[in-house]
């Protein structure tokens, strides 16, 4: 399973530089985030459990945060301009408030970023509280950004 999602994440990886080709239709930057998004989703339903069972500093915790910390980076790739025309569950708000959703993003980018770092070190107080900072972060973000 872990050979597929890191599979996964290199196909995503080297998609990425065609998420800016000038040849690339709208639809495709939806499909090519709505996909990092539901790998991201995949990553935290194999965290929570871990999180719940408090091993923070197990090699699957480690693995899945930075894997959340890439796909993260990867989704916002996809949010191109030209793709705001394209029925998604993107809420309005997304484009209107474009830079307060970059911002939010990017703040996620640097929080999964700090807890890969923090499991990595072992430090199971500190990714604990970072974990919960994820998942808040998650929900504020869908709250405001993201239709049902």
């Amino acid at each position: 399973m872990k050979k597929y999602v890191g599979c996964a994440g290199l196909v995503l990886a080297l998609m990425s530089g065609w998420v800016s080709s000038d040849t690339m239709k709208p639809e495709d930057s939806v499909e090519y985030r709505q996909s990092a998004f539901r790998l991201m989703s995949y990553q935290l339903n194999v965290l929570n459990p871990l999180h719940r069972s408090k091993a923070y500093s197990d090699e699957q915790f480690v693995y899945r945060s930075e894997m959340l910390n890439h796909l993260a980076t990867l989704a916002l790739e996809g949010f191109t301009e030209e793709s705001k025309v394209v029925a998604s569950r993107s809420a309005p708000a997304v484009w209107e408030n474009q830079a307060d959703f970059t911002e939010r993003m990017q703040a996620f980018i640097a929080t999964t970023a700090e807890l890969a770092e923090s499991a990595k070190a072992g430090q199971d107080k500190q990714t604990r509280d970072l974990f919960r900072q994820t998942l808040q972060s998650c929900r504020a973000c869908h709250d405001r950004y993201r239709l049902e």
